[in-house]
């Protein structure tokens, strides 16, 4: 990020992407700070003017060093795409000291927000994921779900609801809306989006050969589907509501 610089400047229908894993070299996503450049330069052409980089949670706390990095990262990619701006959070993994890890600041939230991007085993029982989520709503933070496609449990009607009921807040990836009429994740990936039950949109990019950003095709569908507030709420509002810290409602 740059220094000085804590307000977000976006306009409407411009998106910012709230998973991506693009800082160079600190996980499985890019691995240098060229394929860094180039992911973004895709998610700019596709409509994309901010990202939180959100690079996966490791338990031996070693997040240092993130914000400078985002910073250069940010520095060289505006010298051709003025006023892009990337945030910092992490995607952290669930486990029984998170709460207590985000505290001491061995966990990053998002933007340094309350909220906190957070994933489980894809074969979580849905008791272990509410509980999981509880705690960290009990710490005073805010989770949210990424990319809750992937979670078999939210599956059985009723259970994302309760999620969301609870308070969690929803993260669904692009990719997740396209696909054939039979394939099962994508019709109800649809759904959960017609019925209200995403908050946000994330690219989840990581590299050029694996997972890169592909964001076009569910954006012809979203327009399609949706109205222009709630597409707008989906890929811009909220996901400026996370790094401004206000509610997501």
């Amino acid at each position: 990020m740059q220094e000085g610089e804590s307000s977000i400047r976006v306009v409407q229908g411009d998106i910012i992407d709230v998973h991506a894993h693009i800082l160079p070299g600190v996980d499985d996503g890019s691995r240098d700070m060229e394929e860094s450049l180039r992911l973004l330069d895709m998610a700019y052409g596709q409509g994309v003017r901010a990202v939180i980089a959100t690079p996966h949670y490791s338990r031996n706390g070693e997040n240092r060093g993130y914000e400078e990095l985002a910073a250069r990262l940010e520095e060289q990619f505006r010298e051709d795409h003025p006023g892009f701006r990337i945030f910092v959070g992490q995607e952290t993994y669930y486990h029984e000291e998170l709460p207590e890890r985000l505290r001491r600041r061995q966990g990053l939230p998002m933007a340094g927000s309350r909220y906190v991007l957070v994933e489980y085993d894809v074969a979580v029982p849905f008791s272990v994921l509410c509980r999981g989520q509880r705690r960290l709503l009990d710490a005073g933070y805010i989770p949210i779900l990424a990319h809750l496609e992937r979670y078999p449990c939210l599956y059985e009607k009723g259970k994302t609801e309760e999620l969301i009921h609870c308070g969690s807040k929803m993260q669904m990836n692009y990719e997740s809306l396209v696909g054939g009429l039979f394939d099962r994740q994508t019709r109800w990936c649809r759904r959960q989006i017609l019925e209200g039950h995403i908050h946000m949109l994330g690219s989840d990019m990581h590299r050029l050969d694996f997972r890169p950003p592909a964001i076009t095709e569910a954006m012809a569908w979203l327009s399609r589907h949706i109205d222009a507030g709630t597409l707008d709420l989906l890929i811009r509002k909220n996901p400026e509501r996370i790094i401004k810290n206000e509610m997501i409602v």
